[in-house]
């Protein structure tokens, strides 16, 4: 009985070892402060982010284009936009461009993504490399190229070759996503429609498309809001006649004077806002963030 007595003892003074005890807690504090400066970090760079477009919305308000002095709040700068016929047009543009080149841009790229995942075939990688390259490389370098050869070899700087570049530069976005999913993808659910008696375009329907419908909407709106707020490459490519909407307000912000500015922060209130409900549905109706963060095989 002293003999175990004793082992207890001396397990019981191992536990209550000051030596064991002060690393614990040296530990939990180190592990207190990671927290703290990861949630610190992170705050910060969301203040980073989002106080930039939190001002424009407070500005858009105001009747000064400054913070300080501040002058009062008015509608009056959303009043005039109603007014404004150069905006409605560059807004009409920007918004057929978008979907024009969104649509091409999904199109080739869910027929790529097939065709990578799906058939092996002689530089197969290199076909995949070219395909992200348009979302590589510089905007100036890929907007300087694309007029240079639609001036040699297509239709000149246009609304057509604003269009084709937008196509090009949303099919990565499309490429990306929709083939990460079709990775992912049970080919047995297409066999055993097969053996049903289905035919192709009946299993494409009813059994590959449902799955990867999300992904093609989630190529679908990346392709579209690069599109519609690129600037540097349909600067280039976009001539005299089309006037998208950033370069309507690269044309305003030029002409940096008060009204110009007022009504800057107003329609960037209106684009951000546009962006931030079209997000939002797409979130809700399709697992948007999932394909992006690539988690969406995780949660099935």
């Amino acid at each position: 009985m002293s003999e175990v007595a004793t082992e207890t003892a001396e397990d019981t003074g191992e536990r209550t070892d000051p030596g064991v005890a002060s690393r614990l807690l040296g530990r939990a504090r180190v592990d207190r402060l990671l927290r703290s400066g990861l949630y610190g970090f992170a705050g910060l760079m969301l203040l980073f982010l989002w106080l930039p477009l939190l001002v424009i919305v407070f500005l858009s308000f105001t009747e000064s284009p400054a913070v300080v002095p501040f002058e009062g709040v008015t509608l009056d700068n959303y009043g005039g936009l109603a007014a404004n016929t150069d905006l409605h047009a560059s807004v009409r543009t920007s918004f057929t461009v978008a979907t024009l080149s969104a649509v091409i841009a999904t199109v080739l790229g869910v027929l790529a993504s097939f065709a990578l995942t799906r058939y092996r075939f002689r530089l197969r990688e290199l076909y995949r490399t070219f395909g992200i390259v348009p979302m590589i490389v510089p905007g100036v370098i890929l907007g300087v190229g694309l007029r240079f050869y639609f001036q040699t070899v297509g239709p000149g700087p246009s609304f057509l070759a604003t269009v084709l570049t937008h196509s090009l530069y949303g099919l990565p976005f499309v490429l990306l996503i929709v083939t990460a999913r079709l990775y992912t993808f049970d080919e047995s659910l297409e066999e055993a429609a097969r053996d049903l008696g289905a035919d192709p375009l009946t299993t494409f329907r009813d059994v590959t498309f449902p799955v990867i419908a999300p992904a093609i909407g989630a190529g679908f709106l990346f392709a579209w809001v690069r599109s519609f707020e690129d600037f540097i490459r349909a600067l280039f490519v976009s001539g005299i006649s089309t006037t998208p909407l950033t370069q309507w307000m690269y044309g305003k912000i030029t002409k940096a004077s008060a009204d110009n500015l007022l009504t800057l922060n107003a329609v960037s209130t209106l684009v951000v806002l546009g962006i931030a409900v079209a997000l939002a549905i797409a979130m809700n109706v399709g697992n948007v963030t999932g394909y992006v963060a690539g988690t969406v095989g995780e949660k099935e």
